[in-house]
């Protein structure tokens, strides 16, 4: 990693030993890194009361291994947009997110872009439900997990307006027969990104389905958070 000033989003962070930091960050250059701050919890530390969650940050790093040490920091705290328990949570949920399904070391610009504009989005403005499910599909779609919004997964033909689509994770929609699910048009809605016919019920209930898929069966601390909350 380069000794330059380095772009990046602070995604989680914890206390080391008595005075220290251990923060996951992603960056544009370098995708997800671990940091050392070194001192971090001290009041005199250049870096005390900078690792916040949420923050956009520009830093310095030095090292070989893996775990970097945190040398230089100039930040710029999106935790004081946060307006209240329900971006917070998101917030909480999205970090997590990012934190299970992006591996070490690898840079990916269109995932930095999605996140940043994301977080540009809840700065500006509250979250709404269905921005939440719109990154959600993206980061889907970004990390190689997006759904198969074309064809049915199990007649490889083309969505009938008269069926009734189910999804099964990591194949697709296939007929549902009579279970509940989502026409064609939803369907075909869904892939656009017109959200705002959906029963908001059933499209979380379906992103649900797709992100555990890619978690391997481990739950999402966050979502412990959620059952006192609507998203």
């Amino acid at each position: 990693m380069p000794h330059n000033w380095e772009h990046c989003f602070l995604l989680h962070a914890r206390s080391f030993g008595d005075t220290s930091i251990i923060a996951d960050v992603f960056t544009e250059s370098s995708g997800k890194v671990s940091i050392m701050a070194k001192g971090a919890k001290n009041p005199r530390s250049k870096f005390f009361g900078h690792l916040l969650p949420f923050s956009a940050l520009r830093i310095i790093v030095t090292g070989k291994s893996e775990m970097k040490t945190l040398t230089q920091i100039d930040s710029n705290f999106l935790s004081q947009s946060v307006k209240g328990p329900h971006d917070l949570y998101t917030y909480l949920y999205v970090n997590e997110l990012m934190m299970r399904l992006l591996p070490k070391g690898l840079p990916n610009q269109e995932l930095y872009n999605l996140y940043q504009s994301f977080v540009e989005l809840a700065r500006a403005d509250a979250i709404s439900e269905l921005d939440l499910r719109v990154f959600e599909l993206d980061l889907l779609d970004v990390l190689g997990y997006g759904i198969n919004f074309d064809t049915d997964s199990k007649e490889n033909s083309e969505f009938k307006d008269s069926i009734i689509y189910s999804y099964m994770p990591e194949k697709g929609f296939h007929n549902a027969g009579d279970v509940e699910g989502f026409s064609s048009k939803e369907i075909a809605a869904i892939k656009n990104r017109t959200l705002e016919g959906i029963d908001k019920l059933k499209l979380k209930q379906l992103l649900q389905v797709a992100i555990s898929s890619c978690l391997d069966g481990r739950e999402l601390s966050s979502r412990d958070f959620f059952k006192k909350i609507r998203i």
